[in-house]
């Protein structure tokens, strides 16, 4: 099932008078954002419909490549293709394997973290919050498969009072038992007091607490009479104002990275804590985040696109699990650009659907002609082996 035929199932389901989009509508919000949003909506609706396809697209060309590296049908290219992406797989394996069990050495770490600031629940809408849920999830996925993981992801303003509707949310995920995970009913202010307070009694954490954040958590239980079941209380998965050992020094220093600072980030540092601005707000609320730090007093720093990544026209501002995933991909590589061009997602490179079209078409044109002089090089070789036989005959 390719896009075209994705689109004509989605719009003969929305046939009939029931093809609008419930969007809550924010304070604030003009029409032309509700229209927006509204779009967004229904662009989600086709996301399920889009991730099948191209999981069956991947499954086939996988299978391809898995049935010619056995029978040794392969070219050499797509054999090194196949190589590669077997011994990523292994070691991706056993590096969620080792990240599941604690037992990552400290080459095999980035001793850092990571925060998401998760105070912004009342700015976003049903949809937004759907949306920041995902992205929430997805950045554990991605640190939990990488081969350097980051060590700790706080996520601060997390609970029934602080972010009701994403704490529902995030429920149906089991979040309580997310490895290396950390999770604050308190806010980024908080936080800050406490690495500020070298000396706060308050940054003493017990065994308990470290259980919780090193390891996959056993669940609290209690009888709940009403229900006549046990439920798990999830309000014991929150640790704060309490912090890993690894962060309890009087050198880790927050960093919120925002695109409207004025600070560029050059290098990653272990006693940076970099905080990302955990909301969905298809650019409503400008200079957001980096008020919210200029206010708590917290230095600012955006990433370095625009130095490595020249021709990316649209405006530097990238989704949360986007953001996390190019800080990931830097630890990895060691490289801003490879770390870029790997998260970035090629549409972005280009300011107008015409630009997207040309670069698509100059795209094809590329392969059509490394087929073709891969066909005239076969066709050559071949031909070549003819005149070598006739001569020996």
């Amino acid at each position: 099932m390719d896009e075209e035929d994705i689109l004509n199932l989605v719009e003969s389901q929305q046939a009939g008078p029931s093809t609008s989009v419930e969007i809550d509508k924010p304070e604030g919000m003009s029409k032309n954002a509700m229209k927006r949003a509204a779009k967004q909506a229904r662009m989600e609706e086709l996301k399920p419909l889009k991730r099948a396809a191209e999981k069956a697209r991947r499954k086939e060309r996988q299978t391809a490549l898995s049935k010619g590296y056995t029978e040794g049908t392969l070219t050499e290219e797509d054999k090194a293709l196949y190589e590669k992406r077997k011994k990523l797989e292994k070691d991706r394996k056993i590096s969620k394997r080792k990240f599941d069990n604690g037992t990552l050495n400290d080459g095999e770490i980035w001793n850092g973290a990571i925060v998401i600031d998760l105070g912004f629940d009342e700015l976003m809408n049903e949809q937004e919050i759907n949306s920041m849920t995902s992205q929430i999830s997805y950045c554990y996925s991605s640190n939990r498969t990488v081969i350097k993981p980051i060590k700790s992801i706080i996520h601060t303003s997390f609970s029934s009072s602080a972010s009701p509707r994403l704490w529902n949310k995030m429920n149906d995920r089991n979040w309580h038992r997310w490895s290396r995970s950390i999770w604050w009913h308190q806010g980024i202010d908080e936080l800050n007091k406490v690495l500020i307070s070298s000396n706060s009694k308050d940054q003493q954490i017990n065994n308990k607490n470290l259980d919780n954040i090193e390891k996959i958590n056993i669940p609290e239980i209690h009888f709940d009479e009403q229900n006549n079941e046990n439920q798990i209380n999830l309000d014991n998965y929150l640790t704060g104002p309490n912090l890993p050992n690894e962060l309890k020094n009087d050198n880790c220093k927050l960093v919120y990275l925002s695109a409207d600072s004025e600070e560029e980030i050059t290098e990653l540092n272990e006693n940076e804590i970099y905080i990302i601005g955990g909301i969905v707000d298809r650019n409503r609320y400008k200079n957001l985040c980096q008020n919210k730090a200029e206010n708590l007093n917290i230095r600012t720093a955006r990433l370095p696109i625009g130095k490595f990544i020249e021709n990316l026209p649209t405006r530097k501002v990238l989704t949360v699990n986007q953001v996390f995933d190019i800080l990931l991909q830097y630890i990895q590589l060691n490289d801003w650009q490879k770390a870029f061009e790997t998260v970035i997602p090629q549409r972005k490179f280009h300011d107008s659907k015409k630009a997207k079209h040309l670069h698509n078409s100059e795209k094809k044109l590329n392969e059509i002609i490394i087929e073709n002089e891969e066909l005239n090089d076969h066709t050559l070789s071949n031909e070549k082996e003819l005149k070598e036989e006739e001569i020996l005959n």
